[in-house]
């Protein structure tokens, strides 16, 4: 890649990092996951065009940085109310469009991979987490369900007991393609 160019995109990404700091040493949670979201994005235009060993590396350092970052933001506490017991409640994530649209690329790209371009899919996501890589759920148009893990994309057994509960309203094969593409109204 171009040096120039390279250089801009190195700095977005570090000033996205600095920004994601002010907003963890504020206790924001949902403001530091939606930068990290945007900056690990980036991440993963950048790093198929990098050239050379110093865009690699400095690739790598930056992919190393946001692991760090993802660490920090992980720790943060979710805001919950207090139960009458006196113990925090986490609240639930309530997806729509525009929050699914806040996951990263590479992610969407995952998801609708396993969504096995069958166009009448859904896909429901977890309500538990950080909703930085939330598990899903993909139901296909001849009623197979799907369980996938939401960090590796893995296949994973059903969830038990109240699993089932912490599900998303569903999001069609079309919304998810059209996130992608930057098509269709989202």
């Amino acid at each position: 890649m171009e040096p120039t160019k390279f250089r801009e995109s190195r700095l977005s990404i570090n000033r996205l990092c600095e920004q994601m700091d002010q907003l963890i040493e504020n206790k924001e949670l949902d403001e530091s996951t939606a930068c990290f979201d945007k900056a690990f994005g980036e991440l993963d235009e950048l790093r198929p065009k990098a050239s050379g060993d110093i865009q690699e590396r400095s690739v790598k350092n930056l992919t190393m940085k946001l692991r760090g970052m993802e660490g920090k933001i992980s720790k943060l506490k979710t805001k919950g109310t207090t139960s009458s017991s006196g113990s925090r409640v986490k609240n639930n994530i309530e997806w729509d469009i525009d929050r699914v649209a806040q996951l990263s690329k590479k992610f969407l790209e995952k998801v609708l991979k396993n969504m096995a371009d069958d166009s009448e899919s859904n896909v429901f996501f977890g309500t538990t987490g950080k909703g930085i890589r939330p598990n899903y759920q993909i139901k296909f148009k001849d009623g197979q369900i799907a369980w996938f893990t939401g960090s590796g994309h893995k296949p994973k057994a059903g969830p038990k007991g109240q699993g089932a509960k912490n599900l998303s309203t569903p999001f069609p094969f079309q919304e998810i393609d059209a996130i992608l593409n930057k098509t269709g109204n989202i």
